[in-house]
């Protein structure tokens, strides 16, 4: 029944795109003036064990890079806070791609993403790099190895930019403020340092609304950042809070159709409809209690 219900889903996916309906929808959103981005979140990208809330398979992120190419406008993340923090015009379908906690696998991904042409911010907690360290939603898991200095060096090299996701991933909703400040201050010397690049970003860990605490917020310009990204889903428009742009976690799609049309905008009257009919269904970005990433409030 599952299996049927999503091939059913897809073929209805199918049709509204390739009859041209979604164009037209998404033709109309943009003349009502509802301008959007987005921030791509990924974490693992890896065949070693099966898609999950943190997870994509080699094969899918592929297929994203190759939409993600052909379909969209594909900028650094500097680009959409610039945009949202303007008011300027957004050019339609723009987007940034990021990655969070240091993954090994994530090297494979930048070599992708070169390949295809596409920027992207990988968000590195320091004390964490080039070590054994486990993190306790992986331990069910079979090993996850960590990138190295050397391979951040040839992602640097590459041409990627880098943020901080503090040193040692921790929730800074729940720290004290000073512990806090530390950890913002040391993740950013030490990333500069290593990587002779200016670190302007924060990704700060778990990304729920409560897990950064309210203090730090207007700090974060003095410690020497531009701005953070959060885990929790949804568009950036042009005037909303740049201090924190919200993050699409990509797993939480179950196609690259359906990640197509809802980066394009056309399922915003759907998500409209459900939520008017109580329908609306969230989907976790991680699959157990105290991994990184909020629901999204998106139909998958």
């Amino acid at each position: 029944m599952p299996r049927l219900k999503h091939l059913t889903k897809t073929a209805l996916l199918g049709l509204y795109k390739y009859s041209g309906a979604a164009h037209v929808q998404e033709t109309v959103e943009r003349w009502a003036g509802r301008r959007l981005m987005s921030v791509l979140m990924f974490h693992r990208v890896t065949d070693a064990i099966p898609p999950d809330g943190l997870t994509v398979g080699t094969g899918r992120f592929e297929d994203v890079c190759r939409l993600l190419r052909r379909g969209y406008r594909v900028v650094p993340l500097t680009e959409v806070f610039d945009l949202a923090r303007s008011g300027r015009d957004v050019p339609r379908r723009t987007v940034a791609i990021t990655f969070d906690d240091t993954y090994r696998d994530n090297l494979f991904a930048a070599r992708v993403l070169a390949r295809h042409g596409l920027p992207a911010t990988f968000f590195v907690p320091t004390a964490y790099v080039g070590t054994d360290h486990v993190y306790h939603w992986d331990r069910h898991l079979p090993r996850m190895p960590n990138l190295t200095w050397h391979d951040l060096q040839e992602m640097a090299a590459l041409g990627f930019e880098f943020g901080s996701h503090t040193v040692t991933h921790v929730n800074l909703g729940r720290v004290p403020l000073d512990e806090g400040r530390r950890e913002l201050t040391e993740s950013k010397r030490v990333l500069e340092d290593r990587l002779r690049c200016r670190v302007r970003w924060l990704a700060y860990p778990y990304g729920g609304a409560s897990d950064l605490r309210p203090e730090l917020l207007p700090q974060l310009e003095e410690l020497g950042y531009d701005g953070c990204v959060s885990a929790y889903g949804g568009f950036v428009h042009p005037g909303c809070d740049a201090r924190v742009l919200p993050r699409t976690p990509v797993p939480a799609f179950p196609s690259v159709l359906n990640l197509d049309l809802h980066l394009s905008g056309c399922l915003n009257w759907v998500y409209a409809l459900k939520r008017g009919l109580g329908w609306l269904r969230k989907h976790p970005a991680s699959a157990q209690e105290g991994e990184p990433g909020m629901p999204l409030t998106v139909d998958g």
